[in-house]
């Protein structure tokens, strides 16, 4: 079983024109990204020596992103954009097959249904599993 707590902090940063905070050519502004956290609770269950059953539950939240500025090109009126909060919650369902104590193959997939400023994704894993 493994508990994981992870919280960012960002400070705010000077955006010139196209950027990933949406903003267009000729803009001058700053960015101000809200703060994050991610949690992760995960368990496996042996069922054999060589099958595992392997569970991972997530939780993320992402602050609101302020993005203040004008542009250098044509009216300059001032500019205001809000990203919004974000959270979303995860599963993630796998099966191991262990062929030696050290190889193994991990086979699952990812699922975050649709949430608060979330899309939904699904998403296939396959991991080699090697200890040296």
């Amino acid at each position: 079983m493994r508990f994981n707590f992870v919280p960012a902090f960002s400070r705010s940063v000077n955006v010139e024109d196209v950027s990933v905070f949406g903003t267009g050519q000729g803009f001058r502004g700053r960015a101000c990204p809200g703060s994050s956290l991610f949690l992760d609770l995960a368990a496996e269950y042996s069922m054999t020596r060589r099958w595992v059953l392997a569970l991972d539950a997530t939780y993320r939240h992402q602050g609101n992103t302020l993005v203040r500025g004008y542009n250098l090109t044509g009216p300059n009126p001032p500019i205001s954009l809000n990203s919004g909060t974000g959270d979303a919650f995860g599963v993630a369902p796998a099966i191991k097959y262990n062929w030696k104590s050290n190889l193994g193959v991990l086979v699952g997939t990812r699922l975050f249904p649709a949430g608060r400023n979330t899309a939904l994704s699904i998403t296939p894993a396959i991991a080699i599993h090697y200890v040296h």
